[in-house]
């Protein structure tokens, strides 16, 4: 696609979204410290899709459920840079809730209660050992496990 293409689609992008996707999936990777790939898994697209998307060859997200996971990586981002919570908390955020679900904030008090909940039901001994045992296949989920439930 020309520049030109992708330049209007860039400013179509703007009048949808308020900035074109390369900015605002540009600020969430580097605010939450993640790769394009895993950004599109979080959205629950391919690679390829987001970049098209970020890349102006595409405008528009058509799928809502993406276009709601969009807004809450961004309001997370937000939350990060305000320093109203931490990156690694936004993420786990965003995980625990498959990436589908709107977050507006995920604040320390979240967290905590998250923590409080693991708690309850187990050790942080016992969620240790259950991340040992689940982290070559499944390494999100083991570092859930090591952060509400073996974290102190």
């Amino acid at each position: 696609m020309s520049g030109p293409d992708v330049e209007a689609n860039q400013r179509a992008q703007a009048a949808l979204y308020g900035e074109p996707l390369g900015v605002i999936v540009r600020r969430c990777a580097d605010v939450l410290g993640l790769t394009q790939a895993r950004v599109a898994a979080t959205l629950g697209i391919s690679a390829p899709m987001l970049s098209q998307l970020a890349n102006g060859h595409r405008v528009k997200i058509g799928n809502p459920a993406v276009v709601s996971r969009l807004q809450a990586m961004y309001a997370a981002a937000q939350a990060v840079a305000s320093g109203e919570t931490t990156r690694e908390d936004a993420i786990a955020g965003l995980a625990s809730q498959g990436g589908a679900a709107v977050v507006t904030s995920w604040t320390k008090a979240d967290a905590s209660a998250v923590r409080a909940l693991f708690r309850a039901e187990g050790t942080a001994a016992e969620y240790e050992d259950a991340a040992a045992l689940v982290a070559d296949a499944h390494p999100q989920i083991a570092a859930l496990l090591r952060r509400y439930g073996a974290d102190g």
